[in-house]
């Protein structure tokens, strides 16, 4: 616990700011479709809508529910807490090029336990961020919402928060598993970063094009789906089960090679 400390200390500033962010985000997202439900514009965007964009988003950027919920549907809101759960996730190579390892092995403290300690931090990120998203999506429809506005269910707003959760954490242990091995912070970021964005298009190349769709199954980001839980979908527990598996592998390879590593 004195290094989870530590940990979410040095980091403080970052959290205050990824928090913030967050919910300015949400906020903002809420006041424009409160814009644009108030003047009728949802109506219109129904009826430019393609069909297989409807379809596929179940009119996710044309209704206001929808829209409210456009921080927890948004790609570039997945990369970005992606990118959040790998800045927390190469922590181990951190130590090592800081030599804050030096400190750590010169006292009783078992390999397991630096590794532990960053699963544990993720959490704790992982849990802040998306507790801003909630906090600020509820308090932002309180204040903001239309009184003729469908707003979204509770239900709904916690599945997805659910599945982004564990989307983070999915990819704050494959950046822990890959830091656990590498010696350099900069080439477990650029190696963690181009795997997120080589997946992230796998993934969406699977949803259009049939031949890339079983090979996106590797993706992280197959495995959540939040247009289809804006549709009314609910949270496919053989998804979560999947991340988990995705988590538990990374971690077993981060135990298992910061074990074995020269530091």
């Amino acid at each position: 616990m004195p290094l989870v400390a530590h940990s979410l200390r040095r980091r403080r500033g970052f959290l205050i700011a990824v928090t913030l962010g967050l919910a300015a985000f949400q906020f903002l997202i809420i006041f424009i479709a409160r814009t644009l439900e108030q003047s009728g514009r949802f109506q219109l965007m129904q009826g430019l809508m393609p069909d297989f964009i409807a379809q596929w988003t179940h009119m996710g950027a044309a209704s206001f529910h929808g829209f409210v919920l456009f921080g927890y549907s948004d790609p570039v809101v997945h990369v970005f807490l992606a990118a959040i759960a790998i800045s927390v996730g190469i922590e181990p190579v951190v130590d090592i090029e800081s030599r804050f390892v030096d400190l750590l092995m010169a006292r009783p403290v078992a390999r397991w336990t630096i590794v532990t300690r960053t699963v544990v931090v993720l959490v704790v990120v992982t849990a802040l961020a998306l507790l801003s998203m909630f906090t600020a999506n509820e308090g932002g429809l309180l204040l903001l919402a239309p009184s003729t506005a469908v707003r979204p269910s509770l239900t709904v707003v916690m599945s997805l928060a659910t599945g982004l959760g564990f989307l983070m954490l999915a990819w704050g242990c494959i950046a822990l598993a890959i830091a656990s091995g590498s010696r350099r912070r900069a080439t477990a970021g650029a190696v963690c970063g181009f795997l997120a964005f080589a997946m992230f298009i796998l993934d969406y190349v699977g949803k259009f094009w049939d031949p890339a769709g079983t090979l996106s199954a590797i993706s992280p980001f197959h495995y959540f789906d939040p247009f289809g839980m804006i549709g009314g979908a609910a949270l496919q527990v053989a998804d979560v089960l999947a991340l988990v598996a995705f988590s538990l592998v990374s971690v077993i390879v981060a135990h298992v090679a910061y074990a074995r590593r020269d530091l």
